[in-house]
């Protein structure tokens, strides 16, 4: 799977989904669990680092 297709799929599967939280428990990983249970996990070699920009 191309990543362009991985990611249309990805955003597929995850619209109209609500956050409940977010963990982590490593530096390299980031656990996002939605309100139905539904959970994406990032996971990485390297360390991550979270940004988030709010519009309006």
């Amino acid at each position: 799977m191309t990543l362009d297709k991985e990611s249309a799929r990805a955003s597929s599967l995850l619209r109209g989904k609500v956050v409940q939280r977010i963990a982590r428990h490593r530096e390299q990983e980031v656990m996002i669990e939605f309100d139905d249970g539904s959970r994406l996990y990032v996971d990485s070699g390297a360390k991550l680092e979270m940004s988030i920009t709010l519009s309006g």
